[in-house]
């Protein structure tokens, strides 16, 4: 069956005059577009089947700013991707709110120092690989990917795009 280009209309429903066998057609199409859409998205849920894109995906990238106590605050809710663009000679802390990450999801971190120095970033709720977090080279640009595992952030990173 083929996706319907116009929507179901309302025309022979609209007084208390009408009579509903007028409505038939609209009401069978409705019925069919959403019988089409439950055989499309089984029982197992709408992403059970492998998608057919035809253009570009991507989550969209929001820029983080400190609070006056250095502190960043990142709602991985809002914003899978996100980028800081530190100061020279700060310490920034960022504060994400895990509270409403998703176990299994992915979230990135772009920090963009290329035109600082003296460095360094801390991430509330991270472990990071043999306990040793990165390490900020001065003009660099520095990509942390992170997996919550449902109760920290499991970081991978890549430093010094310089």
């Amino acid at each position: 069956m083929a996706w319907p280009t116009t929507k179901a209309g309302t025309t022979n429903v609209d007084s208390g005059t009408d009579l509903i066998a007028n409505a038939r057609p609209d009401i069978k199409q409705n019925i069919d577009n959403v019988n089409s859409i439950m055989d499309f998205y089984d029982a197992s849920g709408p992403y059970n089947t492998q998608g057919n894109y035809t253009k570009q995906q991507y989550f969209g990238m929001q820029t983080l700013t400190e609070d006056s106590a250095g502190t960043i605050d990142w709602d991985v809710s809002v914003a899978q991707v996100a980028k800081v663009v530190p100061p020279s000679g700060s310490t920034l802390t960022i504060d994400t709110d895990t509270s409403s990450a998703v176990a299994g999801a992915t979230y990135i971190l772009i920090v963009d120092g290329s035109s600082a120095t003296n460095i360094d970033v801390f991430i509330n709720d991270a472990q990071y690989p043999n306990g040793i977090a990165p390490t900020y080279a001065d003009n660099s640009k520095n990509v942390l990917t992170m997996i919550y595992d449902g109760s920290k952030l499991l970081v991978a990173y890549a430093m010094d795009f310089s």
